[in-house]
């Protein structure tokens, strides 16, 4: 497992407006570089935090159609600054060619590529009230490392009551999904009956992470962009964005939201 620090201690200058600058230590985030191997060839390189790395690693290859669950896994180990995963055999095929996925989750693979069926989302029974969404989306600013650096991106993963059953953070935002994902995986979680709530972006490649997975809703504090909302749309998923203060908006089916 990795070892390295989540944040680091450095003496800054401060600067104000009115007042005159001082010096004191901050909190600074952390990033390091992993090396995923995968079948015995080296596959990718990835920035992360480095905490929860096995569940980023399953959520990752999930998400990306990759693998379809923990039964494509023959062993995963993370030694160093590198992980090594083996799948069953039915699952090796050529992978698509990446050379580096960075903290922003990019270059990656086309949502295109991964976007399988997704007609069970049509059918999740998932019911979530609007205060029950909030109060998710304002615990993402509680996250421990977050409140200790302002350097990470964060995700949870809610029952519809609002109980918090999975939690991440990342200095990508790409990751710290990943990371609840690979967590649900590994506790067995329902996927269809949990909602999401992140920190980042829903651009198509943040959409297309609970689509595969099977989550139902995703929430975010932030926006959403024209080609998320069309594949949420097509697939199922709904989404909603801007989750502020006393308003949110939900861009599709918003049948789910009570």
């Amino acid at each position: 497992m990795l070892t390295q620090e989540l944040f680091k201690r450095r003496r800054i200058r401060r600067f104000f407006q009115i007042a005159s600058p001082e010096e004191l230590d901050d909190d600074i985030v952390c990033e390091h570089r992993l090396s995923i191997w995968l079948d015995g060839e080296e596959f990718i390189k990835t920035v992360i935090s480095p905490s929860l790395v096995e569940e980023f690693l399953l959520g990752f290859l999930l998400s990306r159609r990759i693998i379809d669950g923990l039964q494509d896994v023959l062993s995963m180990e993370v030694s160093g600054d590198a992980a090594y995963i083996t799948r069953i055999e039915s699952k090796r095929r050529s992978l698509p060619h990446l050379e580096l996925l960075e903290s922003t989750g990019t270059p990656d693979i086309p949502p295109a590529h991964v976007v399988g069926p997704a007609e069970s989302l049509f059918q999740a029974p998932l019911r979530v009230s609007v205060s029950v969404i909030f109060e998710g989306v304002r615990m993402l600013s509680e996250m421990p490392l977050y409140r200790k650096t302002g350097g990470t991106h964060c995700a949870i993963l809610f029952s519809p009551e609002g109980a918090p059953l999975i939690s991440a953070e990342d200095v990508g935002r790409h990751n710290s999904v990943d990371k609840v994902i690979g967590g649900g995986l590994m506790k067995d979680v329902d996927f269809a009956n949990c909602w999401l709530a992140v920190s980042g972006r829903l651009p198509a490649d943040m959409v297309v992470k609970p689509i595969v997975a099977g989550i139902p809703l995703v929430a975010s504090v932030s926006a959403a962009t024209s080609a998320g909302i069309q594949m949420g749309e097509k697939a199922g998923l709904t989404i909603v964005g801007f989750a502020r203060k006393e308003r949110f908006n939900c861009y599709c089916h918003p049948q789910r939201i009570l």
